[in-house]
């Protein structure tokens, strides 16, 4: 028998990007000295829950962890899907989770019907509204035209309490893509929500961000999300999503989540310039979803893809990396200065 060859990483800053190329390169790796010089070592609780979703989704995969957390040997199965009941940990949005599942849904078995129970609104990571109005359209854009994402239940940090159903098909063949032409913006749609606040919070909201919003176009609405009862979760909060859509169906997104502490109006006037700011940036697919766009461009078959984005981030730049090392593929870049 050949003796299995492992890819290494040292660092907790790979682990998700080496857990989707993993599974879809069929390429083992090791990643060491996992936040070995911190106090709390090793891998954090929803990283090791990540792991145990993958097991359940895939046939065979194979992880070791010693006993301090620090080093982990991960040799992948194949991917699944099917019916999944989850419970996310609550230290992290169930977006951390989703992001992952995305990516593998084309290429399982069957069909995903995942439900996940957890934070649906948090911090550092897209929340649900934006996976639904946003990410799920691009999906489309990339051939998924089956994939949604239902929210049953909103659940904000720390304790949430939301329910969330993510659904796709497979995907017989990746079609390659030219997003090239960002096109002219001709209307803004956003979602503010919140639970267990005030019913004057979110038009508190969209009345400021409409405010900025409409002295440079006139078509801006903003939906009023405001669950009560269980669909309410068990912590309260607010958040607001915006994104344009131009004359060549490019949709630039952003996203922020507060807790009840935080004004309405600081809340939208840092959502709107967030927004205004990936405007300006260019590109036609925003900060949130570089990777997504990349990863089907690298996974199609003989034809080129084309793709014009804005400033890439570490986490892109990393994936690209990361690329090379699983797919042993390479992206010609073309910069273009902006005056």
């Amino acid at each position: 028998m050949s003796k299995t060859k492992y890819l290494t990483f040292k660092g907790d800053g790979e682990f998700r990007q080496a857990l989707i190329l993993s599974l879809l390169s069929g390429k083992s790796f090791v990643i060491e000295e996992i936040r070995h010089l911190e106090d709390d070592l090793g891998l954090r609780d929803y990283e090791v829950s990540l792991l145990k979703l993958i097991n359940e989704l895939t046939n065979g995969t194979k992880t070791k962890l010693n006993e301090t957390g620090t080093r982990l040997i991960f040799s992948p199965g194949f991917i699944i899907g099917g019916d999944i009941e989850y419970d996310c940990s609550l230290s992290i949005p169930v977006g951390y989770y989703l992001e992952v599942l995305i990516c593998l849904a084309a290429f399982s078995k069957k069909k995903f019907n995942i439900t996940l129970h957890g934070v649906t609104h948090g911090f550092d990571h897209p929340n649900v509204d934006t996976l639904k109005h946003v990410t799920m359209r691009y999906c489309k854009k990339l051939g998924l035209h089956s994939a949604e994402l239902a929210i049953n239940k909103h659940g904000y940090y720390p304790d949430g309490g939301g329910q969330v159903v993510f659904t796709c098909n497979t995907l017989k063949i990746v079609k390659p893509i030219q997003w090239i032409d960002q096109g002219k913006i001709k209307r803004i749609r956003g979602v503010a929500s919140c639970s267990r606040m005030s019913p004057a919070t979110n038009p508190r909201v969209i009345d400021k961000s409409r405010g900025v919003l409409n002295s440079f176009i006139p078509d801006v609405y903003i939906y009023n999300e405001h669950p009560k009862g269980e669909r309410s979760g068990k912590s309260p909060g607010h958040s607001l999503i915006l994104y344009t859509e131009s004359t060549t169906d490019v949709i630039l997104c952003c996203d922020k989540t507060a807790d009840s502490q935080t004004l309405p109006e600081d809340l939208a006037t840092a959502t709107t310039h967030q927004l205004l700011d990936a405007v300006h940036s260019g590109g036609c697919v925003d900060e949130a979803h570089q990777y997504l766009v990349l990863l089907f461009m690298v996974l199609t078959q003989s034809h080129v893809s084309s793709v014009r984005l804005g400033p890439l981030t570490p986490f892109t730049v990393s994936f690209l990396r990361n690329i090379k090392h699983f797919l042993e593929l390479y992206l010609k870049s073309k910069l273009s200065i902006l005056m």
